[in-house]
């Protein structure tokens, strides 16, 4: 496999593995928003439920008592301001949810533009010095392509070499 097939081998794994990993947390701000909007829903179905049921049962028993009962109307007046305050109480909650949803929102267009500049940054900054990386690569593995032979040659003259100058210091020890 050659250094440019290799270096782009690399390269396909780095943007698979930060497609995936910017793929997972995708995946989890969705399930989280979604998971958030299904617990409001649900949790509005409740009250909706919940505060018609207790108007039902108010006016049922309004109605049932009044022609016997005038004191307990105050009685009734009462349970029907804890209602209220029950009501403004999850108002407000629900307003406070939807503070959080809408500062979720905002994470994730903060997270969109951060990706949009990490790409940015991979295809100036990133992508150019990996072609330099592999240009340099390239042109060192020319180089000593070209010299192989020439190390080979080298080796063998060097061989001789030795053989030439032990068979000489061979004759001069027998000179002297």
């Amino acid at each position: 496999m050659a250094d440019h097939e290799l270096l782009l081998a690399i390269s396909n794994m780095l943007d698979t593995k930060l497609k995936a990993e910017f793929q997972a947390l995708r995946m989890e701000l969705h399930e989280g928003i979604q998971a958030l909007g299904t617990e409001l829903h649900e949790e509005i179905q409740a009250v909706r439920t919940e505060l018609h049921e207790e108007i039902q049962a108010v006016r049922a028993e309004l109605y049932g008592e009044i022609q016997s009962v005038r004191a307990e109307v105050q009685d009734l007046r009462a349970e029907l301001q804890e209602v209220k305050a029950d009501v403004q109480t999850l108002k407000a909650e629900v307003q406070t949810l939807k503070a959080e949803v809408q500062t979720l929102k905002d994470e994730v267009q903060t997270l969109k533009d951060e990706m949009h500049r990490i790409k940015l940054y991979q295809e100036n900054v990133i992508m150019p010095r990996i072609n330099t990386i592999e240009a340099c690569y390239t042109d060192t593995f020319k180089r000593y392509a070209m010299y192989v032979e020439k190390m080979e040659s080298t080796f063998q003259d060097v061989e001789m070499l030795k053989i030439v100058v032990a068979e000489h210091s061979e004759k001069l020890k027998k000179l002297a």
